[in-house]
């Protein structure tokens, strides 16, 4: 199995979900920075979180808040209505961490990429640029 270890900030407040037998979900989206700060990049994730984990994001995670994710990683991939092919890579989570930010620089990147999540629509993809699919 693979797995993924990221840190990063959740981009907006986690949205409970139902699957189809009822159980409940929480899906939020989550940004991880690499690189240095005038060049830094941003990758973006879709997490979605069930059992224990689900129930501590409802009650504790909110927008800004930083983490450590432990999870399988994926890619969610679909055609918009205007045709286009869509994507976003997805983690879905095994193990998650509260992580204080310890310095301004890392407040100031928790306020930085709640500001990038303002725009709902998913990034385009190329089929082509994805991996495993």
């Amino acid at each position: 199995m693979k797995e993924i270890n990221v840190t990063g900030y959740v981009g907006k407040d986690p949205e409970v979900r139902y699957a189809p037998n009822g159980d409940s979900f929480t899906v939020f989206s989550f940004a991880v920075s690499s690189g240095p700060k005038d060049k830094r990049k941003t990758d973006w994730f879709e997490v979605s979180c069930n059992g224990k984990n689900a129930e501590t994001t409802q009650k504790h995670v909110r927008k800004g808040t930083r983490l450590l994710i432990q999870g399988s990683p994926g890619i969610n991939v679909w055609v918009s209505r205007e045709g286009k092919p869509m994507g976003v890579m997805r983690i879905s989570v095994s193990r998650l961490e509260f992580i204080g930010a310890k310095s301004e620089d890392d407040a100031e990147e928790a306020a930085d990429a709640s500001e990038e999540i303002s725009n709902d629509e998913p990034a385009s993809v190329n089929p082509d640029d994805i991996p495993f699919s």
